[in-house]
């Protein structure tokens, strides 16, 4: 038989060790520091690019950038090398002061004056204030107005659509004063 005495010892000492086991598990992750703050990345300098399924989709040569945190959106200046592609293919050339990419759903929006260079074909140029880049459908839509050049031949129209997919490129109303 085990003396009274030596009885309640053992039973403070299991109370004692069963308490800071559940001291412990109630506190346990208190340690570990929270997660920091997303920032946003800044970039000097660089090349952005987004593809689809099929293949590279654009890409732009830029001055600098501004990556969000989580890397779905971008804020590009100062674009000088920018290509879109047709069929995996470079079709035009882009030149731009200010891009909003978003890397998600790939499109991009300009603001400002833009030009698309076309690659090849008849060597086309579109001068514009805005254009949006919609990656689902593969189409480039220029809202503003846009001058049309092809060789010595200079149209301006009220806004134009381009569809990279087929290549078919719809012109809006001829703008003209006389």
């Amino acid at each position: 038989m085990i003396p009274t005495g030596l009885r309640t010892a053992g039973v403070l000492v299991a109370v004692a060790i069963c308490a800071w086991i559940g001291y412990e598990t109630v506190r346990a992750g208190n340690d570990i520091p929270a997660p920091g703050v997303a920032e946003a990345t800044h970039l000097s300098g660089g090349s952005a690019s987004d593809k689809r399924i099929d293949g590279k989709s654009w890409s732009l040569d830029y001055d600098s950038a501004t990556m969000s945190a989580d890397g779905t959106t971008a804020e590009i200046e100062g674009i000088h090398q920018g290509v879109i592609n047709r069929n995996g293919k470079p079709y035009m050339h882009v030149q731009a002061r200010h891009i909003t990419a978003n890397l998600a759903i790939n499109d991009f929006r300009v603001v400002g004056p833009v030009t698309f260079t076309e690659i090849g074909g008849d060597g086309r140029t579109l001068v514009t204030d805005g254009a949006h880049y919609i990656g689902a459908s593969h189409t480039l839509e220029l809202a503003n107005r846009v001058t049309v050049r092809a060789g010595p031949l200079a149209v301006v129209v009220d806004h134009a659509t381009i569809d990279f997919s087929s290549g078919d490129t719809t012109l809006g109303r001829i703008v003209g004063t006389m």
